[in-house]
């Protein structure tokens, strides 16, 4: 039906409030752990295009997470959606729907590639890739310090 993704992407936290979605810590793609597996806190935001067409019915707002292989993770939301035209709009006009949602405890089991896949009524429209990766601590050396001193 023409669905379109406007936006999808990662945040620290964000929430929607009056049409409008507030963002902190937005658009990253690189996920830091010192260790795997891990649990991570994070928000994924979408906005998407309605037609009009699609007015006043309802409609299956789907999202997953999957891995390199396109193995599905235990991640799945979904919802019903319904949206009309707000009073100012013109005939035939698209709504926009922001998204905010907020994913605890996300399981990544290891490092690697890994996709948010938004989906309306079953047909996918925008995937956004993040990539985990582990830290390595770097020891400090204490040779460097004992030289400048003397």
């Amino acid at each position: 039906m023409d669905f379109e993704a406007l936006a999808l992407f990662t945040a620290d936290h964000a929430a929607v409030e009056n049409g409008k979605v507030y963002v902190n810590g937005g658009f990253w793609d690189i996920l830091r752990q010192r260790s795997y597996p891990a649990q991570v806190s994070i928000s994924l935001v979408a906005v998407i295009k309605v037609p009009s067409r699609a007015y006043l019915e309802d409609h299956r707002i789907t999202v997953e997470m999957v891995d390199a292989d396109e193995v599905r993770l235990p991640l799945k939301i979904e919802g019903d959606v319904r949206v009309g035209a707000a009073p100012h709009m013109n005939p035939g006009e698209p709504s926009t729907l922001p998204l905010a949602f907020p994913l605890n405890g996300v399981y990544l089991e290891r490092a690697g590639d890994y996709w948010f896949v938004l989906s309306v009524d079953g047909d996918e429209i925008a995937r956004y890739r993040i990539r985990a990766v582990q830290t390595v601590p770097v020891p400090q050396s204490t040779d460097g310090d004992d030289a400048e001193k003397e």
